[in-house]
């Protein structure tokens, strides 16, 4: 048998992801690093050391091969196992823990597989996972559709910035009308929240500069053109120059802290609770 699962003991993703194997008969051998299968983990890990994600908590279970390749975290193995690498622009490693599950973002995968991605987020769902999603607001059909079925406990919309500058800021342009629809949708799930990163960016002229207050403002005006509201959790955050993308954004100084102040106001006429990420 060429299905594998290394498990942890009272590992609960570790149960949900054999209880999927479970039920769609797909056979497996289970080795739990914590009991009889220890030796086997640990022979495993020194030969796909590379393969195989590990940070300071250590190594993140369950992790699954099925000989030919290596999935780890369960929405991660149960999305490979719904539709192979299909779904591997919309599911990522989560970060969180406990009751709650990350690492989907509805923008980033590709929307003809939508409801695959659905498939997955109902069986964890129904298995006791809180989940949040995350989207820059495209494709908000595929949002729509999570909303509408009720699969998202929190929703985190990345608002790049006014709609005209998308292209500059994220690469692909947006329609607007897709990202006031996104923008609302996330105002109907339990928990959700908006932010901007004040990012710099290559102006027509060809010189780099950040976003600048007004442009923030244009943006937090979009959340309550979207909405019709002023009252939503809107954050600003910091971006590090040294971090971007090219080397010709990153020759940008960095804001002065004096300068945040600036940002927020003029965020503050449209979103009333924005405040400056810490």
């Amino acid at each position: 048998m060429s299905n594998a699962i290394y498990t942890a003991t009272g590992c609960a993703r570790c149960k949900i992801t054999k209880s999927y194997l479970k039920e769609n008969t797909i056979e497996y051998e289970e080795y739990d690093f914590k009991a009889e299968g220890k030796d086997a983990f640990s022979q495993f890990y020194r030969a796909n050391r590379a393969d195989i994600y590990r940070d300071q908590d250590g190594v993140e279970f369950p992790v699954f091969t099925d000989g030919k390749f290596i999935h780890q975290g369960v929405g991660v193995i149960i999305g490979y196992l719904v539709a192979g690498d299909a779904l591997s622009g919309f599911i990522g490693r989560s970060r969180l823990h406990g009751e709650w599950i990350d690492g989907f973002d509805i923008s980033s995968g590709d929307a003809e597989h939508t409801q695959a991605l659905l498939k997955v987020l109902t069986y964890l769902k129904k298995s006791g996972l809180k989940i949040q999603v995350t989207t820059n607001g495209h494709n908000a059909s595929g949002l729509a559709a999570v909303v509408e079925k009720k699969l998202a406990d929190r929703v985190i919309v990345e608002v790049k910035g006014p709609g005209p500058l998308y292209g500059k800021l994220h690469g692909v342009e947006i329609d607007e009308d897709e990202l006031k629809q996104s923008i609302a949708l996330a105002a109907k799930v339990p928990e959700y929240r908006y932010f901007t990163t004040i990012a710099p960016l290559v102006r027509n002229d060809g010189s780099v500069s950040y976003l600048s207050p007004e442009e923030i403002g244009e943006a937090a005006r979009l959340i309550e053109a979207a909405t019709g509201s002023k009252k939503h959790p809107y954050e600003l955050k910091i971006v590090d120059s040294k971090q971007a993308p090219t080397e010709q954004l990153k020759t940008v100084a960095p804001l002065p802290p004096a300068a945040l102040f600036k940002y927020r106001t003029a965020a503050r006429r449209y979103m009333v609770m924005t405040e400056i990420q810490k």
